[in-house]
């Protein structure tokens, strides 16, 4: 009897063993399956020939910078007549002589649309013939000078504000002002006129008023050496000197219009015809190209 107690007490704790073991081999429900760990799946290699897709900021960044559609820039060189006529110096003079000369210069310019903003800098000869000159309100007889301008002219540097007006696509017209500084060059050589040979009917005419010593050549005088050596001027012992009041600067107004060609074919390039007052009047043409 008690040997088959032992043999059943044997059977119920091998099946209790195997029933264990089968139960720590087989996962819980209840438990979700464990992950595997490992590194981050790799993204797909791109297809052969294909370019790969930037960012929108990559685009941003890799854009250039577009120019307005109506903004150029230019660049235009001009020569012109310059001129200061009598009846101008005939308002603070009673004897001259008038300007007639010529000036160039190179102008850097900014186009929008229709306007330009000009930036210039100019050469004007101011030199004009050797001459009488007899200031309003002066006595003809001690006060006219022979008057010689040796160098003179006008460095200018000027910023102007041009507008354009289009006819067509080859013909218009512009006009505009301007603001600026010159450096006078240059000097304004004075002799005093012999007292006894000058009046109010001759004082103009250099063959008869002149200084004392001087030889008419041609339209001009040969002073004699006496007056070309230093010292006090005075009508019956002249010497020449340089007039000390010839400012070093002066301010530049320029007032401008004119008519515009360009060249529908070629791009970029246009010529101009324009007069106005640039310290003188003047009357003149130019090129330039835009680009």
């Amino acid at each position: 009897m008690i040997r088959m107690l032992c043999a059943a007490l044997l059977l119920l704790l091998s099946g209790a063993s195997v029933a264990r073991a089968q139960n720590a081999e087989t996962p819980s429900a209840a438990m979700p399956a464990p992950t595997e760990s490992g590194p981050p799946a790799a993204a797909p290699e791109p297809a052969p020939g294909s370019r790969p897709v930037a960012s929108a900021g990559e685009l941003a960044e890799d854009t250039p910078l577009q120019r307005a559609a109506d903004l150029s820039y230019g660049v235009a060189a001009r020569l012109r007549w310059v001129t200061v006529p009598a009846w101008m110096l005939n308002l603070f003079t009673k004897k001259n002589m008038p300007l007639s000369s010529w000036g160039t210069g190179i102008s850097f310019f900014r186009r929008k649309a229709n306007f330009d903003l000009v930036v210039s800098a100019t050469y004007q000869n101011m030199s004009p013939p050797d001459g009488n000159w007899l200031g309003k309100n002066h006595d003809a007889m001690t006060d006219t000078d022979f008057i010689q301008f040796k160098g003179l002219a006008l460095w200018g540097v000027d910023v102007s504000f041009v507008w354009h007006t289009m006819f067509n696509e080859w013909f218009g017209m512009h006009y505009g002002a301007g603001i600026g500084i010159g450096i006078v060059a240059g000097d304004i050589l004075r002799t005093s006129n012999n007292p006894a040979a000058c009046n109010e009917d001759n004082a103009g005419d250099i063959r008869v008023c002149n200084p004392v010593g001087s030889t008419p050549v041609g339209s001009s005088l040969r002073l004699s050496p006496q007056s070309l050596t230093p010292g006090p001027d005075n009508p019956n012992d002249p010497h020449r000197f340089a007039d000390p009041n010839v400012p070093p600067v002066l301010p530049i107004v320029n007032l401008v219009i004119g008519v515009d060609f360009r060249l529908p074919q070629v791009r970029g390039w246009e010529a101009t015809i324009e007069g106005g007052f640039y310290d003188a009047f003047f009357l003149g043409g130019g090129v330039g190209y835009t680009f």
